[in-house]
């Protein structure tokens, strides 16, 4: 089967990636965290475990990672235009990520089925044992420094 392939990143273009996914967003599903910080940015998140994420920084100077509450992964906020592409959680080598669709450059209706979720209940180890089972793995992530002129 040929993998599906999302492509978007944050409105001034320095967070960008490729999400290639083994099935469409309506058997994914969106997932919207009830948390303060998914509430206030309006995420709309999706992970395909079956499929693989690349990540690319042009300017990581204007790469933000926010961590909050448990302090088990990275929220990627490009402190330029402010926008949050999505979470990222790292073990070892390997690394995974639940990206935001409303950052796909053809993002899906506003009206796009959601479920509520809410993660409260959890430890770290509950909540990284579920990422490592549900997010996507990210074969790539390329922070490419800014080059002097």
């Amino acid at each position: 089967m040929t993998p599906l392939k999302f492509e978007g990143g944050c409105h001034c273009g320095n967070l960008t990636y490729v999400f290639e996914a083994s099935s469409p967003l309506d058997r994914l599903g969106l997932r919207a965290c009830q948390c303060r910080f998914c509430r206030e940015h309006g995420a709309r998140n999706t992970s395909d475990p079956q499929g693989h994420m690349r990540i690319a920084v042009r300017d990581p100077e204007n790469l933000r990672r926010y961590r909050f509450a448990l302090k088990t992964a990275d929220f990627l906020i490009c402190s330029e235009c402010g926008v949050y592409i999505g979470a990222v959680m790292a073990d070892g080598d390997a690394t995974w990520m639940s990206v935001n669709v409303n950052t796909f450059t053809d993002p899906p209706a506003v009206n796009h089925p959601i479920v509520r979720m809410n993660f409260d209940g959890e430890d770290a180890q509950a909540r990284r044992n579920r990422r490592k089972a549900r997010w996507t793995p990210v074969a790539e992530f390329q922070e490419v420094p800014a080059k002097v002129a």
